[in-house]
């Protein structure tokens, strides 16, 4: 066994009603003034007046705030960071799903350095050297594990990129996930949010930076997934399967900040900066292709895969089982009504190069079980145009 650190910095307070307790938490580790943050939609939801509610109500200061940006950019970013700042707030606390957490990450990191987010991006001139401001992120959504990660992803509109501020500094220092907040999940989030999860675990299950204990985390939320989300999309008041769709959820975020992700994230992100496609619906798609073109790379795990996805492996030879994951997946992603081709989410073959180019840039991409070149990225997009999945 290869030597490795494990990191799960993020205490997380789970339960169905915990986030009712968010005042007596901010009491109990002392601060005076909070400042909430969620995107427009939530913003309108009754949780989040409920929130700022229960906050003031435990004598804890509030500003409530409904600037969070969908897919985060650079500019807004740097925009509402100083609001914050003259905010007067000692703590940060996002709600909402991947997107709020991710811009209250990048926010809390720019009050304590100097400077746009754009300087500490992927490639950028500064890096993040301290602790930023305290941050509580509360998912609304089963899928990005952004409460539990270091990343920050955020789209620079001049390149038309999506990059990362990296640091183990960025990751929250509470969770609270409360699977009640759930429960009016639209269908289409819950499934495309879902497969973002499942994705994330794979990827870190198959990945060249494994190791046992992001394994046990990843293929269990695997099982947890196959198992829950078809229901979760069809009856989304169905508590059980809500709740275990936050676990697994949970744990897919853990499996990845130890594990790494790969290819499918690398195309993922090219697709939402260069064509606004949710990252959910991205990771979706682009799923089962890329499992056609990896699973040569690791056919015993990817054999478990297919088995954790439900499928009778039985007999099969290990290339045979292995090569029912990307089937099993496929599976599930017309069951839940997710896009499955390319052209479904207007991307056609023009579209193709910068796709490419910014895959073969993203970082995580050597640690993908196959060393891929851009003629295999080529080739996954080819897959993914045409609708052909079988290996």
């Amino acid at each position: 066994m290869k030597d490795f650190v494990f990191k799960m910095p993020t205490r997380v307070l789970f339960g169905a009603g915990k986030a009712k307790e968010i005042g007596a938490l901010l009491a109990e580790r002392g601060y005076a003034k909070a400042f909430l943050l969620t995107d427009e939609n939530v913003g309108k939801l009754p949780m989040f007046a409920a929130l700022e509610e229960d906050i003031r109500a435990a004598g804890i200061g509030c500003v409530a705030c409904d600037k969070a940006e969908i897919d985060p950019s650079i500019e807004s970013v740097d925009a509402l960071a100083p609001v914050v700042r003259e905010s007067g707030a000692d703590v940060l606390i996002a709600l909402g799903g991947g997107s709020p957490i991710d811009f209250a990450k990048a926010i809390c990191m720019l009050q304590t350095h100097e400077g746009s987010v754009r300087d500490y991006l992927f490639g950028g001139s500064k890096a993040v050297t301290g602790p930023g401001m305290p941050l509580i992120a509360i998912p609304t959504t089963a899928g990005t594990g952004s409460e539990v990660s270091a990343a920050s992803v955020i789209t620079d509109n001049e390149r038309g990129l999506k990059l990362s501020v990296t640091s183990d500094y960025l990751i929250p220092s509470l969770a609270v996930i409360d699977p009640a907040l759930h429960v009016g999940m639209p269908a289409f989030v819950t499934a495309t949010t879902g497969l973002d999860a499942l994705t994330h675990a794979i990827e870190s299950y198959v990945s060249l930076n494994a190791e046992p204990i992001s394994d046990a985390l990843g293929l269990a939320a695997i099982r947890m997934i196959g198992e829950n989300l078809r229901l979760a999309v069809a009856d989304g008041g169905n508590m059980e399967a809500r709740t275990n769709m936050a676990a697994a959820s949970l744990m897919a975020g853990a499996a990845f900040v130890n594990g790494g992700l790969g290819v499918v994230h690398g195309i993922a992100q090219s697709m939402g900066a260069l064509h606004h496609v949710a990252h959910g619906v991205a990771n979706g798609l682009i799923l089962p292709y890329a499992m056609e073109r990896n699973f040569v790379g690791n056919l015993k795990k990817f054999s478990d895969i297919a088995a954790a996805l439900g499928e009778d492996v039985t007999g099969m030879t290990l290339r045979e089982a292995a090569a029912m994951a990307a089937e099993a997946v496929f599976d599930l992603v017309q069951d839940i009504g997710v896009p499955s081709t390319l052209p479904e989410v207007g991307i056609g073959k023009a579209d193709f190069p910068p796709i490419i180019e910014g895959t073969m840039a993203y970082r995580l991409l050597a640690i993908n079980p196959c060393k891929l070149t851009a003629k295999d990225v080529e080739r996954i997009l080819d897959r993914a145009f045409e609708g052909r999945y079988r290996v």
